[in-house]
């Protein structure tokens, strides 16, 4: 009796693994923007390891040096990254200058140039909060509720509690600024119309 359930036993287990499925993921193939400073190869070395090159360019595009070296020192703690403090100044240094706010004049000048009414113009485009979060990087910096690098939105709506701080609030996020919450600087979002940073000020606040 012992010997036939053994048999059936084996037979189901046999069953089983001729049915799993054999899934292939595609390998990955973005790579990070080559370049001749010191910080590309430690980048690729230390950062591959858990982060697709995308991580990197979808940052906000005007975000300062100090952002990226915060964002590049909390990989390492509390996340726990595995490269030297040595190498950290490098790969600062590589990430503002390749993806940040130090990319070149030609992108500080075509910024400038861009006509004010263009970038203040209402949105009619219709997106909610959680897609400009997405577009924007923003959780990147934020959370709902425990500071990140910026404030949790439930600290900002707790500042403005029985205030009206949609305008303010609207306007930081258009126009950054540092101080108000911490010492790392919040990297302007001018590209963001006043309707969408309105949005954007009206998600946080209501947390």
């Amino acid at each position: 009796m012992r010997m036939n359930i053994l048999i059936a036993a084996l037979a189901l287990a046999a069953a089983g693994s001729a049915c799993a499925l054999d899934i292939q993921l595609p390998p990955e193939t973005a790579t990070y923007k080559p370049s001749e400073l010191p910080g590309y190869q430690l980048v690729q070395r230390n950062c591959m390891t858990c982060h697709a090159a995308q991580y990197a360019s979808s940052q906000p595009p005007a975000s300062p040096r100090a952002y990226w070296e915060a964002t590049v020192k909390k990989m390492k703690k509390p996340f726990g990254a595995q490269f030297a403090d040595a190498d950290v100044p490098a790969m600062v240094d590589y990430l503002v200058k390749t993806y940040g706010a130090e990319r070149g004049a030609a992108a500080t000048v075509a910024a400038a140039a861009k006509p004010a009414a263009a970038v203040a113009a209402p949105s009619t485009n219709g997106k909610d909060a959680k897609t400009l979060l997405a577009e924007n990087g923003c959780m990147a910096c934020h959370a709902l509720a425990q500071r990140v690098i910026g404030p949790g939105f439930a600290e900002v709506a707790a500042r403005y509690k029985g205030k009206d701080g949609s305008a303010a609030v609207a306007e930081h996020i258009r126009q950054g600024g540092s101080g108000k919450w911490g010492a790392v600087p919040m990297p302007p979002f001018s590209q963001l119309s006043e309707a969408d940073a309105a949005v954007l000020a009206k998600y946080v606040l209501s947390r």
